[in-house]
């Protein structure tokens, strides 16, 4: 890494700032399934900007990230959309192509030996979630990974927080008799 000082200043930013960030990319991001993505972009260009810059001109290092997470919200939305826009179907792709890309969907996704089976089998449980709805998948994670209470979730997804409670608990008690908890 860099010096010292940089990494203490970006580690204690990272400790201070990462549930506000996750959360605005959470509540902003196009596609719930890039949010994971542009974290990860904005703390590394937030790194990078500290290490060839410094940090002496950043007042709030919370509202510096905060406006990292909004260029990489529209930079993922504008480049999934040209994306989307490339490749309308699959008779577009070649032989080879389709076989590739065939052979890569159809991989299992290896586990780690030591991942705890019920890490797993929530992973599994979320991973359905998001699949089946992109605003449940938001309200889980808002909630449980980011610790916001319901009201907090509604207000952040502008959504009433009857209508929050619902889509979670009857989530929940689907997701039991799904895979029989």
């Amino acid at each position: 890494m860099g010096k010292p000082e940089t990494d203490l200043y970006f580690n204690d930013a990272y400790a201070r700032t990462f549930n506000a960030v996750s959360r605005y990319v959470t509540s902003h991001a196009s596609r719930f399934q890039d949010c994971e993505d542009i974290i990860q972009n904005v703390y590394s260009r937030f790194y990078k900007r500290i290490s060839e810059k410094g940090y002496d001109d950043i007042e709030s290092a919370e509202a510096f990230l905060i406006n990292i997470a909004k260029f990489e919200c529209r930079s993922f939305l504008s480049g999934f959309i040209k994306r989307r826009d490339k490749v309308k179907n699959m008779s577009d792709f070649s032989e080879e192509e389709t076989a590739s890309l065939e052979a890569e969907l159809s991989k299992d996704v290896p586990l780690l030996d030591d991942v705890v089976n019920n890490k797993i089998l929530a992973k599994q449980i979320f991973d359905d979630i998001v699949k089946s709805d992109e605003v449940v998948g938001r309200i889980f994670y808002l909630h449980f990974v980011c610790d916001m209470k319901l009201d907090e979730v509604a207000r952040r997804l502008d959504l009433n927080v009857s209508t929050v409670k619902t889509k979670l608990y009857r989530t929940i008690e689907r997701q039991k008799k799904k895979f029989d908890l």
